[in-house]
């Protein structure tokens, strides 16, 4: 059975809530989480990432709606900024990261286009072709709150939970080309916009292993999480050089979203390299 929506966020946010009581729970009574002064730490990010996943757009009026995977016209690496910043007292913190995605792609004479007209799917003839662009614009935004499980000289980790909202506006475009005769004419042309935004609640854990004694260290990041979409994960995993001021990292990043059956966008992810600058103060 398939929990509405509404009570798997609910759900997904009663998790956060009990792992933030179980880290509470671990510290010794006497102990005080926010003892030390504040530490801040801010992060810029270059990400290129590529995209992968399926959607079906509705036509806005009637007519043909079109289903393409988005990996067969986004396999090259495209670009997004990132930013993060941090602020701890003692073993607790908040954490705020922030994704902006762009994307705009089109390719000619292509037959990964599925239609599906008034009198159902549509094949296209094998001399015919189409022509198609994708626009992409959204952004992801997680408040997190965290706990620090263990910190020494070699290595950090720190336990997170909160909240995730991800929104994405995608337009398609398509152009038939070649023998078209056969084809309904409200399959010819058409564009369509679909626009999901999700609230997901998360857990996961972040911290960094020291390379040897001297500068090096490799950071890494995971969460998972459900709510308004099925299941939403991430991971990231790099090396770094650290500074007096802060360290500059070299990493890799995936995003991954599955919305679930009876969604214009059954699912999506974004995958590839990113280089950041970190400031500490």
């Amino acid at each position: 059975m398939t929990l509405p929506s509404s009570l798997r966020f609910v759900g997904a946010l009663r998790a956060s809530a009990l792992v933030a009581l179980a880290l509470g729970a671990t510290a010794a009574p006497a102990q005080d989480l926010t003892a030390g002064d504040w530490k801040f730490r801010a992060q810029i990010y270059g990400w290129f990432p590529s995209i992968s996943g399926s959607s079906e757009f509705p036509a806005s009026s009637g007519g043909s709606t079109a289903k393409i995977g988005f990996s067969d016209y986004m396999d090259s690496l495209q670009f997004a900024f990132m930013g993060t910043f941090e602020a701890r007292k003692g073993r607790l913190g908040l954490l705020t990261d922030y994704i902006y995605l762009s994307f705009d792609a089109d390719k000619a004479a292509t037959r990964d286009l599925t239609l599906t007209g008034p009198l159902g799917q549509v094949s296209l003839p094998a001399n015919a072709s189409a022509a198609v662009t994708v626009d992409m614009r959204g952004w992801a935004w997680s408040l997190l709150g965290t706990y620090s499980l263990a910190q020494s000289p070699q290595y950090e980790v720190q336990l997170l939970g909160g909240l995730r909202y991800f929104k994405i506006d995608t337009t398609l475009g398509w152009r038939l080309q070649g023998n078209v005769a056969a084809l309904p004419p409200s399959t010819l042309t058409g564009a369509s916009t679909v626009k999901p935004d999700v609230w997901d609640g998360v857990i996961g854990a972040k911290g960094r292993i020291r390379l040897g004694d001297g500068h090096w260290f490799a950071p890494y990041y995971v969460d998972i999480g459900a709510g308004q979409s099925d299941l939403t994960w991430q991971a990231m995993g790099g090396i770094g050089y650290a500074f007096s001021w802060g360290e500059i990292i070299g990493a890799y990043r995936h995003l991954d979203y599955s919305f679930g059956s009876g969604k214009r966008i059954d699912d999506l992810s974004f995958s590839g390299p990113a280089v950041s600058f970190g400031f500490r103060w």
